[in-house]
């Protein structure tokens, strides 16, 4: 690359991806030898394995919410999404949050779409449930949760209440797991503070189709997280599927049936439906095919000049693996770590240096299930409930990204650990313009 000409990165993405990789060329490559542009609808980046914690009221929004305009300095912002892509042809179309759509060439690309939710076909499931895999839907749960205890203390039916104080999670894996223990507890606190109810009304169900819960952490420890799940009241139900939810009816593989107002689908992730919109090559679970130096390349193995891949949308190979073919799991850890090596090889491609192989053995994984209690290994050392919940926290909140999260972070969690922790219910923010377009109707006689 000579000094004189200034490349173009075009990083489709602002979450773990996208941010590490915009981080990471501005420290490699001056502003005058590369261009870089991030594409992402939303003007904040979400470090969601705390989502849990908001949703439990250990943190607030704010807390796992980066600022990209403030993070992403000598950057280009672009809010909108992206509508076509070639990479044959080095070109793209996005349309911005205004509805403009605008055409642009780019000499690397990189794709850090991400994943979504995961859902089947299950009848009642779009009316009735939430997905647990953003901000907003992390807010809505924990509204949902405390307004149904409120609803349940005004009801007269005991239909009704019950039906409200019915709290259905599918899927266990640890992102359903932590969730789950954390609107647990919350919804306990809640119920503390109705002389009408109690605790033993609650009803929590988790479903999971699989044989064990929380895999992520072990076999060992996954059978403890069983116990402690059922020891603390809570309904587990594996190797079973939730045939339908209609009308909140939730019908089980199992023959059992029951009514919840609350239903969270926490049964998984797939790549971001956004790479349909492209002619980039894909595996058969539709994944971004790339190789170990997260080059994307076609069916034959071959790279796509100028396109990379990392993160939930590409299917990375892990060459540490004793057994192969293997590829590496869908977690922030692996995100973050190749978005790094992207960046420099992305720089060291310009310099027509030679590029990197990712290749990261995991340190283990942590799991938090409220206050005082989790599980993790690390190095092959297992740990249980403080000592593992303290892990997790700190790990945490050392990962979420800028000092300035981290900061309000760890004083949230200082704070709340003298505080009572709000069980508040929130739920008009849902509609928040209701309340001034009823005081301007007409009054009716």
């Amino acid at each position: 690359m000579s000094s004189a000409s200034t490349a173009h990165v075009l990083i489709l993405g602002g979450g773990y991806v996208g941010l590490y990789t915009a981080w990471g060329l501005r420290k490699e490559l001056s502003p005058s030898a590369v261009k870089i542009t991030v594409v992402e609808p939303n003007s904040y980046m979400t470090y969601q394995p705390l989502l849990p914690e908001v949703a439990g009221g250990e943190l607030d929004a704010g807390s796992v919410a980066v600022d990209l305009a403030r993070a992403l300095k000598n950057v280009d912002l672009f809010r909108g999404r992206l509508t076509s892509l070639d990479v044959n042809k080095k070109s793209a179309v996005l349309e911005s949050i205004t509805g403009a759509t605008v055409s642009m060439d780019y000499d690397h690309v990189v794709l850090a779409l991400g994943a979504v939710t995961r859902t089947f076909p299950t009848p009642g499931l779009g009316e009735n449930a939430v997905g647990f895999k953003t901000l907003e839907e992390a807010i809505y749960v924990r509204d949902q949760v405390l307004e149904n205890v409120a609803l349940a203390a005004a009801a007269t039916d005991p239909a009704d209440r019950s039906r409200a104080l019915t709290f259905v999670f599918v899927g266990a894996g640890y992102t359903g797991v932590e969730a789950l223990s954390e609107l647990n507890d919350l919804s306990k606190l809640a119920v503390d503070e109705y002389p009408a109810l109690s605790r033993s009304e609650l009803r929590w169900v988790l479903i999971e189709a699989l044989e064990r819960v929380a895999p992520e952490v072990g076999v060992r420890l996954s059978g403890w997280t069983l116990s402690e799940l059922r020891r603390r009241g809570i309904d587990v139900r594996l190797k079973t599927t939730m045939k339908s939810c209609v009308e909140s009816e939730v019908v089980l593989s199992d023959g059992d049936s029951f009514f919840a107002n609350t239903i969270v689908w926490t049964a998984g992730v797939k790549p971001n439906p956004t790479l349909d919109a492209t002619n980039v090559p894909r595996g058969p679970k539709g994944h971004v095919n790339a190789n170990a130096r997260l080059q994307v390349i076609d069916d034959d193995g071959a790279p796509v000049a100028g396109a990379w891949a990392a993160g939930d949308n590409a299917q990375v190979p892990d060459l540490t693996a004793e057994k192969q073919p293997a590829y590496y799991p869908p977690n922030a850890q692996n995100a973050v770590r190749q978005a790094k090596l992207l960046a420099k090889n992305i720089a060291a491609e310009l310099h027509g240096r030679p590029i990197a192989e990712y290749r990261h053995k995991s340190m283990g994984a942590v799991a938090s299930y409220g206050v005082g209690r989790g599980a993790a290994i690390i190095m092959g050392i297992e740990l249980k409930n403080r000592p593992a919940w303290f892990v997790d926290r700190l790990y945490h909140g050392l990962a979420t990204p800028t000092y300035n999260r981290k900061w309000h972070i760890f004083a949230t969690w200082l704070m709340h650990a003298f505080t009572k922790r709000n069980v508040t219910p929130m739920s008009a923010r849902e509609h928040p313009r209701e309340a001034f377009r009823r005081s301007i109707e007409p009054t009716r006689r």
